[in-house]
């Protein structure tokens, strides 16, 4: 109770925030783990402060989830939609990095208000932007001595042995190494975290877990399935991640506040859902003589698929291909595609496949709204909506046996009574929310609230 006291009771000019992000880890597996004791320390924490399930963004990407965490506004300002990304005309497809990024982070806002920041491996914060502090660049960057800022902490890294992100080809060939190189990442990642929390000042610091989703996505259908060996490598891991969670809990000053937040959950991957395949077969996607691409479209097609689920009208004057008119032919056509690709169903066992189609508008506001896509899909749990743009049928097996969700997200907070209901908040919340834990001040045009 004495640290509880004093983690309420201090004064907003003091305050200090730890965040620990853990990508891919949802509220349900929490609970589960911390229920069977798989969690101890979680559970600990839980009994101190109030936590509660949180939606994420659509798409439910980790870099459009971030970029949303991060900013406070949504992507039609922030300018992230996808992990691949298109330039219309001529057409070119893309990586979004912080470059990209039309909003000033969580970080910046900050920085600008005079605290001193650490941020580690956060997704889309590479390139390293400059901040009153330091950062280390997510899985996008190439290699150490360009993901750090300023640029003589790689060396120091270097040194303490740090791994941008696991190696996941590893997976495909021999699962042994990589779960190996996937618990060396993470025990890099907390004791690189840990020394630079006891050398650097510091009121807000941010130390992103990316190893969770790793793992979700190779082995979350063995976990579930309970496969000998892979099903307690799986639980292993994840006790492992409780034991670091435990050390930070001790390696916070005792004046610092800690929260602890996801960007989606995770349910097995039931099957690919390929919409190119769909919008081929139903006549809106259509190619000339030879090779199935994008530079080999026919100049009959109306529309075309990025992922996961984004769907773009040709429209003229806008795409290097386009022939579907402006106005009244786009509006007709975006209705038609939102009726006919809500009705899409399993071939097999007419189950449906789609949850909702919105029109861009209906997400998204701001000046970034024209690059988004016209239309995207939100799909059922479980279906991953593809893009191939040769695919054999409209269902393909999953190559990997976890994915994301929406709605099961979470937020953790010590020494907080209640958070809001369940699903009442989302990752929008976020930016603004940590802004109100440090005592400062929720600039104007954030889309968020402060939920607490």
């Amino acid at each position: 109770m004495g640290l509880l006291k004093r983690l309420l009771g201090k004064s907003p000019e003091n305050a200090r925030l730890f965040v620990l992000s853990l990508d891919g880890v949802s509220h349900s597996f929490v609970l589960g783990a911390v229920k069977s004791g798989l969690m101890p320390n979680m559970a600990r924490l839980l009994r101190e402060g109030s936590w509660a399930r949180m939606n994420s963004v659509l798409p439910t990407v980790s870099t459009v989830a971030w970029a949303t965490y991060m900013t406070g506004v949504n992507p039609g300002k922030h300018g992230i939609f996808g992990f691949v990304d298109r330039e219309p005309n001529p057409f070119a497809a893309f990586i979004p990095t912080a470059k990209d990024l039309k909003a000033s982070s969580l970080w910046e806002m900050i920085s600008r208000g005079g605290k001193r920041v650490g941020v580690m491996n956060v997704p889309l914060t590479y390139p390293p932007k400059q901040v009153n502090g330091f950062m280390v660049g997510c899985f996008l960057s190439p290699e150490l001595a360009k993901a750090t800022y300023p640029a003589d902490l790689a060396p120091r890294l270097v040194e303490m042995d740090y791994k941008i992100d696991a190696d996941m080809s590893l997976a495909r060939g021999d699962m042994a190494a990589f779960l190996d190189d996937l618990n060396h990442t993470m025990a890099r990642r907390f004791g690189a975290a840990f020394k630079l929390m006891a050398s650097e000042p510091w009121e807000f610091f941010q130390l992103h877990v990316m190893e969770t989703d790793r793992i979700n996505h190779f082995l979350w259908g063995d976990w579930q399935d309970r496969r000998e060996g892979l099903a307690q490598e799986f639980e292993a891991f994840y006790h492992r991640l409780d034991s670091y969670i435990g050390e930070m809990v001790q390696a916070l000053p005792p004046e610092c506040r800690l929260a602890i937040v996801s960007d989606h959950g995770f349910t097995r991957s039931l099957a690919h859902v390929q919409i190119n395949q769909w919008l081929e077969k139903n006549g809106y996607l259509m190619f000339g003589r030879g090779k199935k691409e994008f530079m080999n479209l026919h100049p009959e097609t109306r529309a075309y698929s990025l992922v996961p689920g984004r769907v773009y009208i040709n429209l003229e004057g806008r795409e290097e291909k386009g022939r579907v008119g402006r106005g009244k032919p786009a509006d007709e056509l975006k209705e038609e595609l939102v009726h006919r690709l809500s009705g899409i169903k399993h071939p097999d066992n007419g189950q449906p496949l789609i949850r909702r189609v919105y029109k861009r508008e209906e997400l998204y506001a701001g000046p970034q709204l024209g690059r988004a896509s016209d239309l995207i899909i939100d799909p059922m749990p479980g279906y991953e909506l593809k893009a191939a743009w040769e695919a054999p049928g409209l269902l393909s097996a999953p190559e990997l046996s976890g994915t994301h969700t929406y709605d099961d997200a979470f937020l953790y907070v010590q020494g907080v009574k209640a958070l809001p209901e369940d699903n009442s908040f989302s990752l929008l919340d976020m930016a603004p929310t940590m802004l109100s834990l440090l005592g400062m001040p929720v600039p104007q045009g954030l889309d968020g609230q402060v939920i607490l």
